[in-house]
């Protein structure tokens, strides 16, 4: 008995050798070489290239576990003839594909090929008179998934370098009751990969079938040993662009010029659309194909981008009551078997499709078996004409290289940004040419005092390349200042002026100067450097903000005390749409500019409906610096005896923001009692459930939200968030990132105790700004849910190399949450 994970013994005669005339000492090495020849080798392909094209056959079924029926399965193999058989109108390859082939348990545990057997002489039976002609050249079986190759006798001897591989992605992610088995061969020189795979199989998977999709391509891989590299324009051992021997490296599927992927891939109609039987009977199937899983994925590059598939003019194939070719009441019809291919740049149009069609006469499985007629080129080399052009295309370019010295010529060697604002991405380009007689390589090196090739905020693309003679090269430099580069610009410490050198291999060095005139920002800034600016910080100097640190410091950044207080007057009162617009763009440039310029805000410049904006509230509350209980400039607090953070946060409970906030620089005379404190709280209507829980506004402060929602709020919102999220080191430091992501999965205790190590300037401005958050909350501005999705974002950022999964991010706003909390609300 033939074991399935093996390439057929049938085949073992008919293996095309490799050409090994061609060593691998004359392999070219070089990365920007070995691009330009192997462009080269594509140009002059007509010379070496001839190509002739195949007929392939594609079919896939999942069998649901059943044995192969009694009636021949001649219906579904099309090109089995009536009468005789002539040889030249068989297909040259058939490519078969079975999932849920065993379904039973222990097919979980046992490698066992009797089903596979089964089938493998039901199909071959079918054949009649045309199997003598079918050679079968490779099997490969993983628990359910099967597939088999067969050749036309007349093409075996120009079918080589064939190779089996399968990958289990179901239960844990390795299990095989999911996955795909696939088998590669070259095909003449054009190397081809045939991949039968069986996917998630609920309707809503649909994210888990695009992500077992790119496993599958990661993980179905070939040996390198004994295999010829996949690109028929590059003569053996000698691999463009790999810089290694062709036995060294494993390939991948998409190593390939042809993928042929077949199977029930399981893709759905992605909304419940209610009864089809209507629909179906009527014949008008083509109506759903807008609903198809996969087309709408295809299209949207999230799996199987730059696959191709054959016109489908067939019903759904899926789900059928066994024995009958009628549907399955109970479930939605679908088109869950496939047949796709892909085509490797330089072989596009490669292949077509004749046929694509269901065999619906055979009822004994829930899925209609699924047929496809492909036409494919095949690309065959005169291996001794293509290793004289190799060897040509060499010798020009050392001829190029031996004739002169490169020479390069910029059109300018100054590049100016002008003005340069934080977060604000300015483009330049310019021309190099190559002037002389010789290819040239390029790239940018590090200059002697930099280990780095550019400053952190300057890109160059390209930063490398090849020219040939007479040829250009556009270079693009693109300045962004963002919180990873702004510290050292945002207090003059550096300056926007570089110098670049553009090398050239075996020539000389050009020197480029880049230059901006980078206005300096409170955003970008670092805390420590905000909260002691008293001024407008963009007439700031170097030697001010060296002055400024040095002297005494305000409990909050003045700017955003400007922000907060803006929103606290206008903001509140518009309903439930605080932080949840982005604002307008253009006017939020106008507010950082205000900010930056340490100017007030102009309402009348910034609210849409400055006209129907109440005069403010005139409210007093006890100051910013007794309320965190940190010291400032305005008070001399005994740091002795400061409470813990969770102390801090409880006081804050006590006062709910009022609807006018203090200035930064006010000095209030300190309360002497909580009882002081409770007669000067501001006492919202009763909707503080409702905006914790979710549930709509009662009508009594409905009716209170009058005003019209404000764009220009919005974007007095958006600067606030983002000027938290600008910051170098976030509000709360990333070193404490881990400990309030864990925090949030637990209590309040928890979170409270996760920023006991908090500075006591970083705690300041937290408090001020939670109650601020909280006052949103309780007048109905924005949801704590909300409020909590929004800054969970701007305070808690994690480390650069790591990803936020869902659940930390929802950690992250539970975090936020127990916060925004009182201890009476926990």
């Amino acid at each position: 008995m033939e074991h399935p994970d093996t390439v057929s013994t049938e085949a073992a005669t008919y293996t095309a050798t490799v050409d090994s005339a061609e060593t691998k000492s004359s392999r070219v090495s070089n990365p920007t070489k070995e691009a330009w020849i192997l462009d080269s080798l594509k140009k002059r392909r007509e010379e070496f290239l001839s190509k002739q094209q195949i007929q392939a056959f594609v079919g896939t079924w999942n069998v649901n576990g059943k044995p192969p029926p009694k009636e021949s399965l001649r219906s579904w193999l099309g090109f089995v003839p009536d009468g005789v058989v002539e040889l030249e109108k068989l297909p040259e390859l058939v490519v078969l594909g079975f999932q849920e082939l065993d379904v039973r348990a222990e097919a979980f545990v046992y490698n066992n090929s009797i089903k596979d057997m089964e089938w493998t002489e039901a199909v071959e039976s079918s054949m009649g008179p045309a199997r003598s002609s079918l050679i079968k050249m490779a099997t490969k079986q993983l628990i359910g998934m099967f597939i088999m190759v067969y050749v036309r006798a007349d093409m075996v001897a120009h079918v080589g370098n064939i190779q089996t591989s399968s990958v289990g992605c179901g239960i844990m992610g390795v299990m095989g009751n999911k996955g795909a088995v696939a088998v590669r061969m070259t095909i003449r020189d054009t190397p081809v990969c045939f991949v039968c795979s069986h996917l998630a199989h609920e309707a809503t998977q649909v994210d888990r079938r695009n992500a077992q999709f790119h496993d599958l391509c990661k993980r179905l891989i070939f040996s390198g040993n004994n295999t010829a590299y996949p690109d028929p324009l590059t003569p053996s051992g000698k691999i463009i662009g790999s810089g290694s021997a062709d036995g060294e490296r494993a390939h991948t599927v998409f190593d390939h010029s042809y993928i042929v992927w077949l199977g029930d891939l399981n893709y759905r109609l992605a909304i419940d659309t209610g009864d089809m039987s209507e629909i179906l009977a009527r014949g008008e199937h083509r109506s759903l194909l807008g609903l198809d899983q996969l087309q709408i994925v295809r299209m949207n590059k999230q799996a199987f981008d730059g696959f191709e598939e054959g016109k489908i003019e067939f019903a759904p194939t899926y789900k059928y009551v066994v024995g009958t070719s009628d549907y399955d009441s109970k479930r939605r019809p679908a088109w869950c078997d496939r047949v796709l291919w892909w085509t490797r740049p330089g072989c596009e149009d490669g292949i077509s499709c004749q046929e694509y069609t269901a065999v619906g006469e055979i009822c004994t499985s829930d899925h209609k078996p699924v047929r496809s007629q492909l036409l494919v080129d095949v690309w065959q080399a005169d291996a001794e004409r293509r290793h004289s052009v190799y060897l040509e295309v060499l010798r020009e370019l050392d001829r190029y290289e031996n004739e002169c010295i490169p020479t390069a010529r910029l059109n300018e060697t100054t590049v100016d940004f002008g003005q340069v604002f934080f977060g604000r991405m300015v483009r330049r380009r310019l021309q190099l040419d190559n002037v002389g007689q010789v290819p040239l390589e390029f790239s940018f090196i590090p200059t002697p005092n930099r280990q780095s090739v550019t400053p952190a905020w300057l890109k160059i693309s390209p930063s490398s390349g090849m020219l040939l003679p007479g040829q250009h090269a556009g270079l693009e430099f693109a300045v962004m200042v963002d919180e990873r580069t702004s510290e050292l610009l945002n207090t003059r410490v550096e300056e926007m002026d570089d110098i670049l050198v553009l090398h050239l291999k075996r020539g000389r060095d050009y020197f480029i100067q880049v230059q901006g005139a980078y206005q300096v920002s409170v955003f970008g800034m670092s805390l420590d450097v905000l909260v002691h600016c008293k001024s407008a910080v963009r007439s700031m100097t170097r030697a001010d903000f060296e002055r400024c640190l040095e002297s005494g410091q305000f409990s909050v950044p003045k700017c955003m005390w400007t922000l907060i207080d803006f929103l606290s007057q206008y903001g509140l009162d518009r309903g439930l749409s605080l932080f949840d617009y982005a604002g307008d763009r253009m006017l939020g440039r106008r507010v950082r500019e205000w900010l930056d310029l340490d100017e007030p805000l102009d309402p009348a410049a910034i609210l849409q409906w400055p006209e129907e904006t109440p005069e403010p509230a005139d409210i007093s509350r006890m100051s910013l610096t007794d309320q965190t209980l940190v010291p400032s400039m305005v008070s001399d607090f005994d740091m002795q005896h400061a409470p813990s953070t969770a102390e801090a946060l409880e006081r804050l409970s006590l006062s709910p923001w009022a609807a006018r906030t203090p200035r930064p620089d006010e000095a209030v005379q300190r309360q002497d009692s909580d009882s002081d404190v409770d007669e000067q709280i501001y006492r919202p209507a009763s909707l503080t459930m409702d905006m914790w829980t979710g549930n709509p506004l009662p009508e009594s402060i409905a009716a209170r939200s009058t005003l019209p929602h404000d764009a220009g709020v919005d974007t007095v919102a958006s600067c606030l968030i983002e000027l938290l999220r600008s910051l170098p080191e976030p509000l709360i430091p990333e070193p404490l990132f881990a400990a309030c992501i864990e925090a949030g999965g637990i209590s309040r205790a928890a979170a409270l105790e996760a920023l006991e190590v908090l500075a006591p300037g970083n705690l300041n401005v937290l408090v001020y700004l939670l109650a601020f958050l909280r006052e949103v909350v309780e007048r109905g501005a924005a949801s704590a849910a909300r409020i909590a999705r929004v800054f969970s974002r701007a305070l808690l950022r994690p480390p650069a190399d790591h990803t936020l999964t869902d659940n930390e991010s929802a950690n992250a706003q539970s975090f936020i949450m127990f916060l925004l909390r009182s201890h009476g609300q926990i």
